[in-house]
């Protein structure tokens, strides 16, 4: 068994308590919420307490309790109190006089869940509007540490309206806010969580932001230290990160120098969120931290997506365990699941039904999710379930690879012959293989089926199909021969006329 992690969002379960049709919600409702994952193949849950405000009262940041009670914002009337966070704490903090963190931190040690609380470190969400219920006043009244100012000569989008973390005062406010937290709550460990955002400095400061970066992980290592002595315990560190070594770098961060530093225990390689990111280096991560005993938890994501224009498409079970299947293989410790919301207080699963795995059903159906919680932290189990391995790309790259498609294996425009990457991992004896190329001249290549081969050995080619759920093109399909089954396949395609391929799916098929 290797495990599940879980993480929970800032709105957490106050995103469910303070909706209008909500239950009314009582203390026992909140203590209860931790149970719901006992005897699940969970063992770490984290709780995102702040991003761009915290979700707890404070005297020192704006929160979700003050937006309560907040009349002005930027200069403008405003009215947070129906908003559904704002609402819950008010209910919480103070019709209930709780902490909803503090108690699910202590109920989750009693069900044997390691708690942790996490840090979005450059949260961009609503900062392009002039209001926003999640943006603090520190944001509105410091343009200037903003990662593109908006006195630039360039239009500004969505991520240049990051901190700039160049800037001193804005690592003082993010340190401060991890201060605060850990005065209040005692966990099992803390999370960075630099995938929210990881423009973390101006275009082209970003090699000259390595040090401040390495600084400051430094100067919050030492906080995190004086906690420990408080605490009497060790508490661990954690990074989610960029999937690859060289894009960490390219924003300015240096993690393999926090491992060797000793600072961090646990690397967690993350896409953003449009699309899951099936070619991560897993393996070469895995090489790179064993010596160091760090623990690799690969995070999957809330959509998947094989090329930016392509529609987004929602997890299945047979995506989960693919994703889980092809990370286990290449040497990862746990599977970290991200933006999946399982935080109602007043859902419960039916822990008596059968596992459901039924394909093309989300995991915000709870039996899905209860599948998934009882099955992607076993390695043996997942390699034994149907799975689709499907080709993605990375959603997050540098300035200068984001233009010509770095990162990225589709759409394919090719004559003559070209060829893709898919990591499946363990193959079980007697699964079968189906390869599935999507085209987007279907007549055309219907006619002429182009020549295919996995691993050098030739494919056959037993017909079509149309999978709107998936696949928005008619897909050519490849049954793979048992001799090229491996972890690591390499279809190759061999064209007579200018094909473009868009979609590129290997089917493992365990059980009918």
């Amino acid at each position: 068994m290797k495990g599940i992690i879980i993480n929970s969002d800032v709105d957490g379960i106050l995103r469910y308590i303070g909706r209008e049709d909500a239950l009314p919600t009582t203390v026992q409702d909140i203590e209860d919420f931790p149970k719901e994952f006992e005897g699940t193949q969970v063992t770490d849950y984290f709780l995102n307490v702040a991003e761009q405000i915290v979700n707890f009262p404070s005297e020192r940041y704006q929160s979700f309790l003050s937006k309560y009670h907040q009349k002005l914002e930027n200069g403008m009337p405003i009215d947070y109190s129906n908003e559904a966070c704002a609402r819950a704490a008010h209910i919480v903090f103070e019709e209930l006089g709780v902490d909803h963190n503090q108690i699910q931190i202590e109920g989750f040690r009693k069900v044997g869940i390691n708690p942790w609380i996490s840090f979005r470190m450059n949260d961009v969400h609503d900062r392009y509007l002039k209001t926003g219920f999640n943006v603090p006043d520190f944001f509105h009244e410091h343009p200037e540490y903003r990662r593109v100012p908006p006195n630039t000569a360039v239009r500004t989008g969505y991520f240049d309206h990051a901190y700039d973390f160049s800037h001193v005062q804005v690592r003082e406010f993010a340190i401060g806010m991890m201060e605060e937290s850990l005065e209040r709550y005692d966990p099992y460990g803390i999370e960075l969580d630099f995938q929210r955002d990881i423009y973390l400095f101006r275009p082209g400061m970003e090699y000259d932001g390595v040090e401040i970066m390495n600084g400051f992980v430094r100067e919050i290592d030492t906080l995190v230290h004086r906690y420990e002595e408080k605490y009497g315990h060790e508490i661990k560190f954690a990074v989610r990160v960029a999937p690859d070594i060289q894009t960490n770098f390219d924003f300015g961060l240096d993690v393999m120098q926090w491992v060797r530093d000793g600072i961090v225990d646990m690397v967690i390689p993350a896409a953003r969120w449009v699309s899951n990111d099936n070619d991560m280096p897993i393996k070469l991560w895995s090489n790179m931290l064993k010596p160091y005993g760090v623990t690799l938890a690969p995070c999957i994501e809330m959509w998947f997506a094989p090329y930016p224009a392509a529609k987004k498409i929602w997890p299945d079970i047979t995506t989960f365990a693919a994703f889980a299947a092809s990370a286990y293989a290449q040497g990862a410790d746990k599977i970290y699941i991200y933006n999946y919301f399982r935080d109602n207080v007043h859902q419960h699963f039916d822990k008596t039904a059968p596992l459901s795995f039924e394909p093309d059903i989300g995991p915000n159906y709870l039996p899905v999710m209860w599948t998934v919680l009882n099955t992607l932290g076993d390695p043996d189990a997942v390699q034994k379930m149907n799975r689709r391995h499907i080709v993605t790309y990375k959603d997050v790259q540098p300035l200068w690879e984001n233009n010509g498609g770095i990162g990225r294996q589709l759409p394919a425009v090719i004559s003559g012959t070209g060829g893709f990457k898919l990591f499946v991992g363990d193959i079980p004896k007697g699964a079968e293989l189906t390869l599935r190329l999507g085209v987007k001249d279907a007549e055309k290549a219907l006619a002429n089926p182009p020549l295919v081969c996995v691993n050098l050995t030739a494919c056959e080619f037993i017909g079509s199909e149309q999978d709107d759920r998936f696949a928005t093109s008619t897909v050519l399909c490849y049954s793979i021969p048992k001799e090229a089954h491996t972890n690591m396949l390499c279809p190759r395609v061999a064209v007579e006329e200018v094909t473009e391929f868009t979609w590129v799916e290997v089917y493992v098929k365990v059980t009918d």
